[in-house]
């Protein structure tokens, strides 16, 4: 007895979230403190469906989906677990903000099977943790891990330089 995965990955936009999964994610942006909301600067985008199928003793067992949208912005990487099945707002879908200065990214996960782990701790947690997100492995898989990977270590540098504590005033003796 085990567990089937089967997971498919696609390029996806803000468009292509459904209007109550946007609200969700403009709520808690505000709830969780974000100065801004994060949507308009969404620069890549990555859906993964997951069907799984678990076998069962006596019948067939019924496959269940369960769908994660990563957005990735300038700064911050969105990430939206729920169920695509659902019509509406299901209670379970939870929505989770990186800050890409914090996140450290590698492709697969412990067993080698196609992926993204995340280890960061999200915004309005006080704990790290990793996280794995399962893929296919395919193009736009790849294309969305290396524009992570590149937004990541850019906000690093970015966080990195020093920026001077008080603004340099023309009539100050530094100024000259």
């Amino acid at each position: 007895m085990g567990t089937l995965r089967n997971p498919s990955s696609r390029v996806i936009g803000v468009h292509g979230l459904p209007t109550p999964v946007i609200s969700l994610i403009q709520e808690q942006a505000e709830v969780r403190g974000l100065f801004r909301d994060p949507l308009p600067e969404v620069t890549h985008g990555l859906r993964t469906d997951v069907v799984s199928v678990g076998s069962r003793w006596f019948g067939r067992s019924r496959p269940r989906r369960h769908a994660v949208e990563l957005l990735l912005t300038p700064d911050v990487l969105v990430v939206c677990d729920r169920d695509p099945d659902s019509d509406g707002m299901d209670p379970d879908t939870q929505v989770t903000f990186h800050r890409l200065q914090q996140v450290e990214v590698t492709a697969g996960d412990a067993d080698g099977a196609p992926g993204l782990s995340l280890l960061s701790t999200p915004v309005g947690s006080t704990e790290r943790s990793c996280r794995v997100v399962s893929t296919d492995g395919g193009p736009e898989s790849a294309r969305f891990f290396e524009a992570l990977t590149d937004a990541a270590e850019r906000s690093r540098t970015a966080a990195e330089t020093p920026v001077p504590r008080m603004p340099v005033d023309s009539r100050s003796p530094e100024y000259t």
